[in-house]
């Protein structure tokens, strides 16, 4: 299959394994707590998981190796990467900063304002009801990679003609388990729709100009552009922080009525209110099989057929904070430093005072949690 995709490659694996198993769709569904459906069209090509999770679950059950594992596990980031967004072309001529920027978008300023909040800042229920016009709108380890755990918007770009030689995707709306996260929205609950599905977050939350509350998740894939020499070095990811503003008084919106799981992802974690917060290694693991993760390190170099997945779980208490991430890297005697933000603009996330919301399914109506 020499022209497949890597998405054609993943369900091939997969669908490998689950005969090589003797094993029935029924039979898996029911240990991986997952619809025989959903486990056909995962093995067909009709459907790539959202989480690499549960195709690494299916992976095991079905007696596959370590290094089958980890095959498949580059299969999936691959064909991830591929999932509605394309990489950007770098533009010619050197980068606008010392610092790298994806070349398609304008650099943000570290002191650049957030976007415009919609309306005043009182509160929801001291205004009278109003009509609001809303606009529409991808590590499970990290012995080879870092686990995912849920899809959010993908953003892609490149790192510029005289800079890294990377491509890489950005998901900035990653959802805890595929469906615990929280939002600041500057509306009423009667304005505020029902909780979207994960792959719709940023959709839905760029529709109301929402901020993550308290918490959020950043996951960036990285690959060396085709046709490197030299591979390309990671070193080290920095946190910088463009701006820190007091916490925003809008109510809260939980995206799940109580939401767990077994498995937690490798990842670096983030305290923005340090005031000179670091990424720091935090191992994962899975409770259900007893799996642990090996934290996230670096440096790590990439190659063609070696992506490099890294998470960020940042976290904001006591301020609204602008931030973004930069990476060093070297490859082949150059070295440099590559910025990594939301399309430009910083990451924002904002320590919470309003009151907070959860959807209640039967009734359709936002109640106080």
């Amino acid at each position: 299959m020499e022209d497949a995709t890597p998405a054609q490659e993943f369900a091939r694996a997969l669908r490998e394994l689950k005969e090589r198993s003797g094993l029935s769709f029924g039979a898996l569904s029911t240990r991986l707590h997952t619809s025989t459906s959903t486990l056909h069209r995962y093995c067909s090509g009709a459907a790539l998981p959202q989480e690499y999770a549960t195709a690494d679950r299916l992976a095991a059950l079905c007696g596959a190796t370590e290094p089958e594992r980890r095959h498949l596990h580059r299969l999936w980031v691959l064909a991830d990467a591929q999932r509605g967004a394309t990489p950007a072309k770098a533009a010619p001529g050197p980068p606008a900063e010392p610092t790298a920027v994806p070349s398609d978008v304008p650099p943000a300023e570290p002191t650049a304002e957030p976007p415009a909040a919609p309306g005043p800042a009182r509160p929801w229920w001291r205004r009278r009801p109003t009509a609001r016009l809303t606009v529409g709108l991808a590590a499970l380890l990290l012995a080879a990679a870092l686990t995912l755990d849920a899809a959010g918007g993908a953003k892609a770009g490149t790192a510029g003609e005289n800079a890294a030689p990377l491509e890489w995707t950005t998901r900035s709306h990653v959802w805890a388990f595929g469906c615990g996260h929280r939002y600041l929205v500057d509306a009423g609950p009667q304005d505020v729709p029902a909780p979207p599905v994960a792959q719709d977050a940023e959709r839905w939350s760029a529709a109301r100009r929402a901020v993550h509350a308290e918490a959020a998740i950043v996951e960036i894939t990285l690959t060396a552009e085709p046709g490197t020499g030299a591979p390309v070095v990671v070193e080290a990811a920095h946190i910088r922080i463009a701006e820190r503003r007091a916490p925003l008084p809008w109510p809260v919106y939980r995206m799940d009525n109580g939401c767990g799981g077994s498995l937690a992802p490798a990842a670096f974690g983030v305290d923005l209110d340090a005031d000179r917060p670091l990424a720091h290694p935090i191992a994962g693991g899975d409770a259900a099989t007893g799996e642990e993760f090996p934290a996230p390190r670096l440096p790590f170099a990439l190659g063609a057929d070696e992506p490099l997945l890294l998470r960020f779980e940042a976290r904001a208490a006591t301020g609204d904070v602008d931030w973004y991430i930069e990476l060093d890297w070297n490859s082949g005697g150059r070295s440099g430093t590559t910025r990594i933000d939301d399309d430009g603009r910083p990451f924002r996330t904002s320590g919470t005072t309003g009151p907070v919301l959860v959807h209640d399914i039967p009734t359709g109506r936002w109640l106080p949690e």
